[in-house]
């Protein structure tokens, strides 16, 4: 389903669900959404209005597009951690149904390359010949050590019988009915096995989303802490946005006012709620520096969007050129030099990259399938952005003996992960709007969003 239609049905749905609320202050969860973003130079106001007038129109067009909507992915790796079987969901709406390879645009079938190597034969011939064995062998060992101190996600075997392509359109991201201890075992497992412990003393840190905790970290841990934050409060608003309503065997989509407040509300949420929902403001700003920074790779004539049909194609790269360059002019961006800098950095990195990885192991035993499908397309997009925030490759330089590489799936990942989160802020303003066009914004009493 278009997005923007599915904003025209949230729009209308909630318009009838305030309808039969009772009074309550609307402002109760955004009173303190403003100002500035910890650990920035950037404020929310500026951010939204730069993602909802100018990014978020590029993006939900860009993510329509082939190169963009064919995601290939493994849901049937196991489980590491628990019994991945357990509390498996048999709703119809936590499945995923994978595309015929028939179906799928030529070039995205034959899995084709998105980078071109454009060497002469003599000329690359002679260079091999110049180097010994030990000499090569030396090279792979470098290239293989600084793949391991930025690996923020597993190497794929593509190969695999169990890869297959997703159309993320017919399979959109939403509310599944999958809830319950089934579930929150995944976050648990995520927030206290691998977030970073904070050095004060506090009692809360392992509570879902600890905000006052992040507090007591430096900055590397507590970036750490941020983005996993984030990306689970977007995640939060997508379940909140479009969510499965259940009523006399039949079932409907709408916002659920209820469930948002119980996630966001800091009278429900021990005064949590702000800081969750600025952890997403602070994850969007990690990945559009990342786009940023990368948009140098994409402006070489040699990385292709390669479907098969050369007019697509070029019309996709242009498209998201035109975004990349939105990015590369916003006047605010996450500073990524700040970190990393003292003498432990190289173990902190290290660190830093390795706990990110386990995050993206225990996605694997999510047991709803289709709740998985986004949980891995969420944070290989996020742990591209920090490959490519984090890697001593020099990005765009294609004379460098060992140059910058993204593969297809990262590609895809990336631009697809940050659609998830412009798309979750375009969401806080529908929210907002909707209250005030209410008339409820005056009033005082119980809060039901």
């Amino acid at each position: 389903m278009d997005l923007r239609v599915t904003f025209v049905v949230i729009f209308i749905s909630c318009v009838f669900f305030l309808s039969n609320v009772g009074s309550f202050d609307a402002d109760k969860c955004f009173c303190q959404l403003s100002g500035q973003i910890d650990d920035c130079f950037c404020d929310i106001e500026t951010l939204e209005t730069f993602n909802n007038d100018e990014v978020y129109p590029l993006v939900q067009e860009l993510i329509l597009k082939d190169f963009f909507r064919y995601f290939k992915v493994n849901l049937f790796k196991p489980c590491l951690y628990f019994d991945g079987d357990a509390g498996l969901c048999d709703n119809p709406s936590c499945g995923v149904r994978p595309c015929d390879p028939e179906d799928l645009p030529i070039g995205i079938r034959k899995d084709e390359p998105i980078v071109i190597i454009e060497c002469g034969g003599d000329q690359l011939g002679s260079l091999n010949e110049t180097l010994s064995n030990k000499t090569l062998n030396l090279l792979d060992k470098w290239e293989q050590h600084d793949d391991s101190i930025h690996r923020f996600c597993d190497p794929e075997d593509e190969s695999s019988a169990n890869y297959q392509y997703v159309d993320l359109l017919a399979n959109p991201e939403r509310f599944t009915g999958y809830k319950g201890p089934m579930a929150e075992r995944i976050w648990n497992a995520i927030y206290e096995e691998n977030c970073f412990v904070p050095e004060l003393t506090v009692t809360n840190y392992y509570n879902p989303m600890f905000g006052q905790a992040s507090r007591g970290m430096c900055l590397e841990k507590r970036v750490f802490y941020r983005v996993i934050s984030g990306l689970h409060t977007s995640i939060n608003i997508h379940v909140c946005a479009i969510y499965l309503f259940e009523e006399h065997l039949t079932q409907r989509w709408g916002p659920n006012m209820a469930e948002f407040q119980r996630r966001f509300d800091p009278a429900q949420t021990g005064g949590e709620g702000t800081d969750r929902l600025k952890n997403l403001y602070f994850i969007y700003l990690i990945e559009l520096r990342a786009l940023s920074k990368v948009a140098e790779y994409f402006k070489q004539d040699n990385v292709r969007l390669y479907t098969g049909n050369s007019d697509t194609d070029r019309k996709t790269k242009d498209l998201l050129m035109n975004l990349l360059d939105k990015t590369k002019y916003f006047p605010m961006h996450f500073d990524e030099g700040v970190m990393f800098r003292d003498r432990k950095s190289t173990t902190l990195k290290r660190e830093f990259a390795e706990r990110f990885l386990n995050v993206t192991r225990i996605i694997d035993c999510v047991t709803c399938e289709k709740c998985r499908l986004w949980g891995k397309l969420q944070t290989q997009g996020l742990g591209t952005a920090l490959k490519i925030l984090f890697s001593q490759r020099e990005i765009g330089d294609e004379r460098s003996k060992i140059p910058f590489r993204l593969t297809r799936q990262e590609v895809v990942s990336l631009v697809n992960a940050f659609a998830r989160l412009s798309s979750s802020i375009k969401s806080l303003e529908i929210f907002r709007d909707l209250l005030k066009s209410s008339g409820t914004s005056h009033m005082h009493g119980h809060t039901e969003l």
